[in-house]
């Protein structure tokens, strides 16, 4: 399991959020049907853990 996937699983996001990688950029897409706190939730933990390295888009 790579390190992006771990860390989805450690924080509970696996289930809704998934992780590509694109000429060194980390993109992450959540679930849009998810609660707005949720997705909150989670663009602020993968934008603690990646920064800039990341690209989060809900889909």
């Amino acid at each position: 399991m790579s390190n992006e996937q771990n860390f989805l699983v450690t924080y509970g996001l696996h289930n809704f959020v998934t992780h590509a990688q694109s000429e060194g950029k980390h993109i992450f897409t959540i679930r849009g049907i998810e609660s707005q706190k949720l997705i909150s939730h989670a663009k602020s933990l993968i934008a603690g853990r990646y920064g800039d390295a990341a690209h989060i888009q809900v889909a």
